[in-house]
């Protein structure tokens, strides 16, 4: 049972250390499209609302200039992060998630069967210490109940 528990061990920790691998290559990659982001929010911004507001400045006010800009850079800010959270965890998550699964299952399903096997050893070993006991006590097979009856036949025969 021993090399089985051991082969469940293992199989639970590869599948864990697989998902944590998968889960961080996820990350980083969510990373990555987050730094190129703000970047190119960054970057384009700068660019952009200069350029922008001089052009916005010849038809509108000052004002109504730095609020079209400004609902301009909310909009490219949006679309950089929608990009970045399409990151998804694909199929063989799924797979590696039922590995994991299945050996939990067993995994309980023998510590259980160790819980059961100790009780079942408790239990004998109680039952051979009351059986010590009732020897011990001079009741080894219930001689204490009968004894009065054994005394008086012997009685009984000695008189014979």
């Amino acid at each position: 049972m021993s090399d089985d528990f051991n082969a469940k061990m293992k199989l639970l920790i590869k599948s864990e250390k697989a998902l944590l691998a998968l889960e961080m290559r996820k990350k980083s990659r969510q990373s990555v499209w987050i730094a190129l982001a703000l970047l190119a929010v960054l970057v384009g911004l700068i660019m952009l609302n200069v350029t922008v507001y001089l052009l916005l400045s010849e038809h509108y006010s000052n004002l109504v200039s730095a609020a079209i800009l400004s609902g301009l850079n909310i909009l490219v800010a949006a679309l950089f992060l929608l990009v970045a959270s399409r990151q998804d965890r694909g199929a063989e998550v799924q797979s590696i998630e039922d590995i994991r699964d299945f050996a939990w299952e067993q995994i309980s399903t023998d510590i259980d069967e160790v819980k059961q096997n100790v009780a079942d050893f408790k239990q004998s070993v109680s039952n051979v210490k009351s059986t010590v006991d009732n020897f011990t006590s001079g009741d080894a097979f219930g001689l204490k109940k009968i004894m009065p009856v054994i005394t008086t036949l012997i009685e009984l025969n000695k008189k014979k």
